[in-house]
Formats: structure tokens, sequence, C-alpha cells
């Protein structure tokens, strides 16, 4: 069902990730629009309006997705019905996958939720939507999420997605003589105007938060202005060069 890219496109259209930023995380997040939200080589025009139900239906009325007298989007005898898997022990990942299914079922998408260990959701996330938890300072994550050549490696690209034009684009950004000059490159991945991996094209994945990690800190210390978060590290520690003490 999510092969369609209507489906996905309304999806990432009826999600409200400001909503999921202050009810499920307490604040402590950001929405996200891109898989590098944040860094210099996101592009700004991936940034949408989100939460749009109106937007969203319109999509999949024009996709031929209808509401059936069940009130579930159906197109060619198949339902917009789908499972979307995250791993167990992980209330985050579990809060955030029971409010997009709420999101999602006013447009008449039904989510069903099963959790599983890690080798358990690796038996499913090729064929299933999967909550993943992703994040790196490094370029590099966009062609893990979306160069061909990633697809199915360790958990990168599960969908295997591949479309030669954000190849292309990919393999200029790593050609690239240094990193300035790929910053162009890598921004056209998820969108260079005509396509691309990001929601205005093949809405290759819904991006939610960038998750704020919560840190105890003394009063006396400015830790000046941090980068994103970094899923899995510890992120506070990237700009300890700026650090300072602030009592005398």
């Amino acid at each position: 069902m999510t092969a369609d890219v209507a489906i996905r496109r309304a999806i990432n259209y009826a999600i409200n990730r400001k909503q999921l930023a202050e009810q499920v995380m307490e604040g402590h997040a950001i929405p996200a629009y891109s898989a590098v939200q944040g860094l210099p080589w996101q592009n700004p025009s991936v940034v949408f309006s989100d939460g749009d139900m109106a937007k969203a239906r319109a999509i999949l009325d024009e996709a031929g997705w209808k509401i059936n007298s069940a009130g579930v989007r159906e197109k060619a005898g198949n339902e917009a019905r789908l499972t979307l898997w995250y791993a167990s022990g992980d209330s985050t990942r579990r809060d955030l996958a029971e409010a997009v299914r709420a999101m999602l079922q006013p447009l008449g998408i039904v989510v069903s939720l099963q959790s599983g260990s890690w080798e358990t959701v690796e038996r499913h996330m090729h064929a299933n939507p999967t909550l993943f938890g992703w994040g790196s300072l490094d370029p590099m994550e966009l062609f893990h999420h979306y160069s061909g050549k990633a697809a199915g490696v360790e958990y990168y690209n599960p969908g295997y997605y591949s479309n030669p034009v954000v190849e292309a684009h990919l393999k200029q950004a790593i050609d690239a003589p240094d990193w300035q000059k790929a910053v162009p490159f890598w921004q056209q991945v998820e969108w260079d105007g005509k396509q691309g991996a990001g929601v205005q094209g093949d809405a290759a994945w819904a991006w939610l938060l960038n998750i704020q990690h919560t840190y105890l800190a003394n009063s006396c210390i400015d830790l000046g202005k941090g980068a994103p978060e970094i899923h899995g590290s510890w992120s506070v520690l990237n700009n300890l060069d700026d650090w300072a003490w602030t009592c005398r």
C-alpha cells in the first residue's frame, strides 16, 4: 500500500510534528522534515506545512483512494491498512507510534502496531513501515537513506528506495572536491525543483522529530550553540571547544 507515492505523501502532510514534539516529547524535540534537518546540506525548500488534513485528503482523493463503507480508504479493492513496526522496550518509539496511528485514523488510513526485538523487526522492516531513530552530522546520512547502493545494508534504506536522478546528485556530492562545493548537490537529493526523495518528490520517508536530549549542567557553564543531537551519541560534547566558564 505504501508503494503508492500518494499514500506516502498524504501521511507526511497529515502528521502534526509540532504536536508530537509538544505532547509526546513534552517539548524536548523539534519537527523534522528532512534526513538532515538543521544541517547545511538540508534543502530549505523541503520544509512544509504539516498537520494539514485537508491537503492529505485531497492527495488521496485525487489518486483514487476513496473512503469505503467502513471508513477506510480503498483503491482497486485494496484498503489503506498498514502495520507499523517498532523496537519493543522503548517507550518513546511506542508513544510516537501510537500518536501517528491516531493522527492517520481520521484520514482513513488504518495503522496496526507491532513491536518486537530488533531481530524480529529486521524480519519485517523491508515489507512494512518501521519507526527508526537516525541522526548524524555527516552528509553521508543522505546516501545511507536514499541510495540504492545502501539498500538493505544493515538498517539503511530498508524500503530499497532508488531513483536515478537522486543517485546522480549523490554521486556529484561525493565526487565534489570539498564539502562546500558538495553542499548544493547534497541539497538537491531531497528536492532539485523537479524530483527528489523529499515530500514534493518521492516522499521516501516520513521524518518526524529531532529529539533534544536533556542534561544536568552547572549553571556556570555556557555550552554555546550546539549542533542537532545525534541519535545514539552524547552530542553535547560535539562543541566542547566552544564551552565557557562564566563564573568568577
